[in-house]
């Protein structure tokens, strides 16, 4: 085993350890960032790196990757609390440590088997993540004959917030939607009829479905509806049927309905004897419209610089502003953009949005599905919670940002390699 193969494979041992813990938690992460940091600065071979990422075309989104960490670095000279700012430095350090690992990796050993068995690990923690947290509602409710088990934070009560594990499970249905609509990448392992094959894909599907309804985050439905559209457009489109404007008609249709149907309130509206749910459904509402007005009105007194990284809140706040926000270790806005207004000032603003465009770009031209999914989940999401600035947001949104376009990469080279051999 030569020195590239033993760091790749070190590489494939960390991101297996990553796709496999998400699902439950993001506590792995704290330990993985600085190990790959460390082992790709001891790694070396600058020159291959430099010629791997220039050859990703992937320039332009490590450099808006990193320099959304460096904001946090320049937030600490003017924090006030600089022990809370180095901390949450330190959680969004995959932001800078996972695109200079995964886009100069080499694509010698990361192939495109490797990357598969990585998807297909992540689904099978992501399937037995659901089924103990479904195992779990059902105990509870044949021990106590409540319904409300089955719901929002008492379904994820063993993977934390609804929010976050929404998308996990979204991400999930894209991974396999997209084994489903290419039999062929998914198939050649398994000796199994292509019908039955196919049938299994669609009851995973279904089960990742229903479980993200059952979640009840609103964000987090909404964008699974918009992601199950574009996968349907996709569906249509890679299939060239004259149906095509039919499913457009029909999915435009079901949005519609969903829309109508499932936001009224978040679980009250489906329980009749769960009067306390609707109270804390009603209350959310009202309660996030003042967070978004507190936040709004502050970030406009420091839009320049922002408050910083790091920083107390009771010497920003009030105490009334206080209950609003129930006295946070950080002021939480419940919308990304917002935050990121309000800590790093017009500058912080600008490499977000510009971050969340050029993605949006770059998925539709290089024609990456996965990404264009992530990207379209991500930014319904940090609309209604600020997700960069909790490890388990950070470190999913990373993680698989990078990954899919390390798939979309390493498949590419291996086309030129075939019409090379060819």
């Amino acid at each position: 085993m030569n020195r590239t193969q033993f760091f790749s494979r070190f590489y494939y041992i960390l991101f297996s350890i990553a796709v496999l813990s998400i699902p439950f938690t993001s506590f792995f992460y704290f330990f993985l960032t600085p190990l790959l940091l460390v082992f790709w600065i001891i790694e070396g071979d600058w020159k291959n790196k430099w010629n791997r990422l220039k050859e990703s075309r992937t320039l332009i989104i490590t450099c808006c990757l990193a320099l959304f960490w460096f904001i946090n670095i320049i937030g600490l000279f003017y924090s006030n609390d600089l022990i809370k700012g180095i901390t949450r430095t330190y959680d969004k350090l995959p932001f800078l440590v996972y695109p200079l690992v995964f886009f100069t990796l080499d694509k010698t050993f990361f192939t495109e088997k490797r990357v598969y068995t990585l998807f297909k690990g992540f689904l099978c923690a992501t399937a037995a993540m659901l089924m103990l947290n479904w195992g779990n509602a059902w105990i509870q409710y044949f021990t106590t004959s409540k319904a409300h088990h089955f719901y929002y934070i008492y379904l994820s009560n063993f993977s934390g917030h609804p929010s976050y594990c929404t998308l996990i499970v979204c991400i999930a249905f894209t991974i396999a939607f997209y084994f489903f609509n290419n039999p062929t990448k998914s198939q050649a392992a398994y000796r199994m009829p292509h019908t039955i094959h196919q049938c299994l894909w669609i009851i995973l599907l279904l089960f990742f479905a229903i479980s993200i309804y059952f979640f009840q985050s609103r964000s987090g439905i909404l964008a699974f509806v918009f992601v199950l559209i574009f996968s349907f457009f996709h569906y249509l489109r890679t299939r060239k049927t004259y149906w095509y404007a039919i499913g457009g008609i029909l999915a435009i249709l079901l949005l519609a309905v969903i829309t109508i149907k499932l936001f009224p309130s978040r679980v009250g509206y489906y329980m009749k004897n769960m009067n306390t749910e609707q109270l804390q459904a009603k209350d959310m509402l009202g309660l996030r419209s003042k967070i978004w007005n507190i936040s709004y009105q502050l970030a406009m007194e420091h839009k320049m610089w922002g408050i910083g990284t790091g920083y107390d809140a009771e010497g920003y706040l009030t105490d009334d502003e206080l209950v609003v926000f129930g006295k946070p270790s950080f002021i939480n806005t419940h919308n990304q953009f917002l935050q990121t207004l309000l800590e790093h000032g017009i500058l912080g603003l600008f490499l977000l949005v510009f971050l969340i465009m050029y993605s949006f770009y770059f998925a539709i031209k290089t024609k990456n599905y996965l990404l264009l999914m992530l990207v379209i989940s991500i930014s319904i999401n940090i609309f209604f919670e600020s997700m960069f600035e909790r490890s388990r947001g950070i470190f999913t949104f990373s993680l698989f940002y990078c990954l899919f376009i390390v798939k979309n990469n390493i498949f590419a080279s291996s086309e030129k390699i075939n019409k090379i051999y060819e």
